[in-house]
């Protein structure tokens, strides 16, 4: 279970800092936790809103762990001065811009009606750079990644339901709680299949210990009989030898050669395939399908080029592409998770939302092949997740851009 936020709010910044909180907000100090509540309430419903699409999801994850991301020791220091937390409003301002949108303006005056002293939008900006430094904080205390921050969140939903007025769901375009960051649960970013015990061991209980000499024996008389049996074969072609006439090696190579008929020779799959190159997508991925032992993270680059600095594919019949599409008709209970990655060089949001258009467009190409809806996320990661230094069949440029569309398996049964 995820742990409670408002609890944690509370725990770090003491009755010190919710004093502080309450006197600049002009309220009396046994009133300083119902604001804080109030407002860490507010903010996390627009965090769940925004976080609606993918693109906005990935926005949140880069807004609590960027460069620009506030580092909760600051922010804890300036809950312990009222003249601090008062020089801190333009930063939450800019913030608050940032969660709401063009929404900002409405959820301030629902706010407001929540706060005695017609405090609410000033409530709202002290508390917003609280609640990114304490997600920020998690974040890097649990090595979480985008998929694992919107799990989070959603499990702060139902410690809200009686904070969240009925007029703030209306603010945010919402009808009704239970739609409150719904599309994270049904359409978030997929988690990658764990090895389970069942997929390396079968299904049922756990059977016994198979003893020694139960599996040796037999092993041992297969063996002596093959044994046997490829020493006759031995014999038998020594025998045949010492009864055909010598054949030099030229000759030899001649007539065990398939005879074929006279003009243009029909290319075989064999000949076809060597005609095309190592298909390294397709077999790799066939291979590890093939496989019990599965990195539930393994990654398949797919081959496919955009237009630099825009989601406009350049090669839309990519073999690759059709390759997968293939893969998931022979393997009707396999899903995947496609993630669109970029190089990390220049304006963060605007890289994040081109990595989401790309995954997709590949993944509505992967929908006009045929393949269900429910079997394909597309996930822009923007620059969070660099390829590794030692990546397989990657060349040192194309490890620094970090520029691809990876597939991911996500459940195979």
């Amino acid at each position: 279970m995820a742990e409670n936020l408002l609890e944690l709010a509370a725990s770090q910044l003491g009755p010190s800092g919710i004093g502080t909180l309450a006197a600049a907000l002009n309220l009396p100090a046994e009133k300083g936790q119902s604001a804080l509540d109030t407002g860490i309430a507010f903010v996390l419903a627009g965090m769940l809103n925004k976080a609606s699409s993918k693109t906005g999801m990935a926005y949140l994850f880069n807004m609590v762990t960027g460069s620009e991301a506030p580092e909760l020791s600051n922010v804890l220091a300036q809950f312990s001065d009222k003249e601090k937390l008062e020089a801190s409003l333009p930063a939450g301002d800019a913030t608050l811009q940032k969660v709401f949108g063009t929404r900002v303006d409405e959820v301030t005056k629902v706010a407001t009606t929540e706060v005695p002293g017609n405090e609410g939008g000033r409530l709202l900006k002290m508390v917003l750079p609280l609640v990114t430094a304490l997600l920020g904080a998690q974040v890097k205390a649990h090595k979480m990644d985008v998929s694992d921050l919107a799990s989070f969140l959603i499990g702060q939903r139902e410690l809200l339901r009686d904070k969240v007025p009925d007029a703030l769901l209306d603010a945010l375009d919402v009808k009704g709680f239970d739609n409150l960051g719904a599309a994270l649960v049904t359409h978030g970013h997929a988690k990658p299949q764990e090895p389970r015990e069942q997929a390396l061991h079968g299904h049922g209980e756990k059977k016994k210990p198979v003893s020694f000499s139960s599996w040796f024996f037999p092993l041992l008389l297969v063996l002596v009989a093959l044994y046997a049996l490829n020493m006759c074969m031995n014999k038998g072609r020594q025998e045949q030898a010492a009864d055909q006439p010598f054949e030099t090696p030229q000759e030899q190579a001649f007539m065990e050669s398939p005879s074929e008929p006279a003009g243009d020779t029909p290319p075989n799959e064999s000949n076809a395939q060597a005609q095309l190159g190592p298909d390294k997508f397709s077999s790799n991925l066939r291979d590890y399908l093939k496989s019990f032992d599965r990195d539930p993270n393994q990654e398949f680059i797919l081959q496919v080029k955009f237009e630099p600095g825009t989601a406009k594919l350049l090669n839309p019949k990519a073999p690759d592409i059709d390759a997968l599409a293939q893969i998931m008709q022979e393997n009707p209970n396999l899903t995947v998770a496609i993630e669109g990655h970029v190089k990390g060089e220049g304006n963060e949001i605007k890289e994040q939302e081109i990595s989401q258009e790309r995954a997709d467009v590949v993944r509505e190409l992967l929908l006009q092949k045929g393949i269900a809806a429910n079997r394909i996320t597309a996930t822009g990661m923007g620059s969070a997740k660099p390829l590794p230094q030692s990546a397989a069949g990657q060349t040192s440029d194309q490890q620094k851009k970090n520029e691809r569309i990876s597939v991911r398996v996500v459940t195979t049964e």
